[in-house]
């Protein structure tokens, strides 16, 4: 082993000979210990480790920066589209109580909300748009998270409101096609609703469910109102009658007909022709009998048409 240091030592003190030789004039002659080299040789390879350790430490810097800034850019847009989103919401409520006025539903003209809660909101709302107006790398992702997540109910409440819109009209479009809104016949009226004397020459006066519509024989009667053919044929004292239930509480009938065009069970519409003007049953002429029921009880039809 000291053998071995003692030649180590012996080889480091050594002198090794440099030259440098230029293309033109004389060459340099250096003596330079071995140990001397290999010094600077270790000096040269950790100055170049150091070098290429900053150069990438220093690249990664830049490209994790430009990452950051990237991530910044697009967390903006998000942020804009996110309050373009809430903006629009907010123009969806007006128009969703404008469409509640015009269809007088409930809610149209006020709503009742929970004490402060307009206040509440509209705090929420200001405290948001300050986080996104603020530097986005001091963001925090439980807020942003929480406002998209407040976006999103809001959302859904609006659907909610615009289905409940859409049902409501189409249930009130449904119920005024099935509402008497006609006259089942352009003859005169020759009899109203209510009491009256008997017109077959008794003394006496009887409740009349309907009114009668004088005109010439096989002259069109009209059903008032879409629904479904419940009874068309002879019904005594009616004579050839036809019973249409409309739904919504409503049906009516058309007696002392001819010339009956339905039968039970078909399905009509407001202004189809269901039968001609007769004289069938208990009659003293030609006429239409026409009754309005709502909800089990006779009605005045003329409440129903001009």
């Amino acid at each position: 082993m000291g053998k071995l240091v003692n030649g180590l030592v012996r080889i480091l003190g050594e002198q090794v000979d440099l030259f440098i030789m230029p293309r033109h004039g004389n060459s340099v002659k250096f003596k330079v210990r071995v140990l001397t080299l290999l010094t600077i040789g270790l000096v040269w390879g950790l100055l170049t480790l150091g070098g290429i350790f900053f150069f990438i430490r220093g690249y990664d810097y830049h490209l994790v920066k430009a990452d950051n800034q990237l991530m910044r850019m697009k967390m903006k847009l998000i942020a804009d589209e996110l309050e373009r989103g809430r903006k629009f919401l907010d123009l969806t409520h007006t128009t969703d109580t404008q469409m509640r006025q015009m269809l007088g539903m409930p809610g149209g003209k006020s709503v009742n909300l929970p004490h402060g809660w307009e206040e509440t909101h509209n705090q929420e709302n200001e405290r948001f748009q300050a986080m996104l107006d603020g530097d986005l790398k001091d963001l925090d992702t439980d807020e942003f998270s929480h406002y998209v997540d407040v976006i999103e109910d809001s959302s859904k409440t609006r659907l909610a409101s615009f289905q409940e819109i859409a049902w409501y009209y189409a249930n009130q479009r449904e119920n005024l096609n099935s509402t008497p809104s006609i006259r089942p016949s352009s003859a005169p009226i020759s009899s109203g609703f209510g009491y009256r004397l008997d017109p077959f020459g008794n003394r006496s006066s009887k409740r009349h469910n309907g009114v009668d519509f004088a005109g010439k024989p096989d002259s069109p009667i009209f059903v008032t109102a879409d629904g479904v053919v419940r009874h068309a044929g002879w019904v005594p004292s009616f004579g050839q009658s036809i019973l249409v239930d409309h739904g919504f509480g409503y049906s009516t009938l058309y007696a002392h007909t001819t010339g009956i065009q339905v039968k039970a069970g078909d399905v009509v519409k407001r202004g189809d022709k269901i039968a001609t003007m007769g004289s069938s049953g208990h009659s003293t002429g030609t006429h239409l009998h026409y009754e309005v029921w709502k909800d089990g009880e006779a009605v005045n039809p003329r409440n129903y048409f001009k």
